[in-house]
């Protein structure tokens, strides 16, 4: 049966275009057919919600990225009454987005948690990830699908030490909790540079009014080379984001041998053991705790030896990392098994 892989059309980098677009390039065999929607997802407006309903009819068997999918429940349930398989790819549950008032994410959540139990399976981008669904709409056969990571060049270290932080800029990335404890070690030598396009234009406002008194740099949205200039360039990935199903900057980052602070209890902390389950090449800290990250950073920072420790570290579990053609092939037949 002919897969067909439905998809937000991409307007800004992030880590589900990503994943969609590395998957498809990976596929084993013919790749499946892609459909990109335009649409204000996750809610659509009427436009975009018939030509989702459009393209969930013209295919027995869909792939159906939870950003367009989830909050239509209505729709799979309809194509699962017709017989058609839809294997619904959750990258981050639609009530973990940041910027969402209790209301909506109240409403998200159960439209979800419907979607979820109608669709013929439901795959999700780390084991954290598909616990937490699984807990949260009482489905227990989520199969998880990590990503890969492309290989990458190690990077050298740098003195003084140079920081990154690279996502949307809003509530969820938490970049105003890095500004907060970097702002807490202006006294070591230090270098930082956040990289992402605007999420939320409010939280945008605030983050740039501090730059400055972190002594920090925003370089914008990066991609393709000038993204992988910025993770060569570093020495530390910070990412205490509040909420991660498993952030693929952190493996980018580990492809480079370049260790990170994640946020605790996230999906980050899978990704950042995933090359060394053993030993962390790096830390996990509350995301809600700026003084938690500014502890840890400060050690880092004012200790060469943790560094080096933390780095050799990075470097061997860059070597264990999985690639994106073992991820696309483990997509396929979670996607096609019966």
């Amino acid at each position: 049966m002919a897969l067909t892989f439905v998809m937000p059309r991409p307007s800004v980098p992030s880590g589900g275009h990503a994943y969609n677009q590395a998957m498809v390039a990976h596929w084993p065999g013919p790749p499946p057919a892609t459909v990109q929607l335009d649409g204000p997802w996750p809610r659509g407006d009427d436009s975009s919600r018939r030509a989702l309903s459009a393209a969930l009819q013209n295919s027995d068997a869909v792939l159906l990225d939870g950003l367009v999918g989830a909050a239509a429940p209505e729709l799979i349930e309809e194509e699962a009454a017709r017989g058609a398989r839809i294997v619904l790819l959750v990258h981050l549950p639609l009530a973990a987005e940041g910027g969402l008032s209790d209301a909506d994410r109240r409403e998200l959540a159960a439209l979800e948690r419907r979607s979820v139990r109608a669709a013929w399976r439901v795959l999700a981008t780390s084991r954290t990830a598909a616990s937490d669904l699984a807990r949260s709409t009482g489905r227990s056969d989520i199969v998880a699908v990590p990503p890969g990571v492309e290989p990458a060049p190690a990077a050298e270290p740098h003195d003084p030490p140079r920081l990154l932080q690279v996502g949307s800029i809003g509530p969820r990335k938490n970049q105003l909790t890095t500004l907060v404890a970097l702002t807490a070690c202006l006294d070591l030598p230090w270098t930082a540079t956040f990289v992402g396009p605007v999420a939320d234009p409010d939280y945008a406002e605030r983050f740039r009014a501090g730059l400055g008194g972190a002594r920090s740099g925003w370089a914008g949205p990066l991609q393709g080379a000038e993204l992988a200039t910025a993770y060569a360039e570093a020495d530390l990935l910070l990412h205490p984001a509040h909420a991660e199903t498993w952030g693929m900057v952190v493996t980018e980052a580990l492809a480079r041998g370049v260790p990170a602070i994640v946020g605790a209890g996230t999906g980050a902390v899978e990704a950042l053991g995933s090359g060394s389950p053993d030993v962390l090449p790096g830390a996990a800290v509350p995301s809600d705790d700026p003084g938690a990250l500014a502890e840890q950073l400060r050690r880092w920072l004012a200790d060469p030896a943790l560094r080096d420790e933390w780095r050799q570290r990075a470097q061997r579990a860059r070597t264990a990392l999985r690639g994106w053609p073992e991820a696309a092939a483990e997509l396929a037949r979670a996607a096609a098994k019966q």
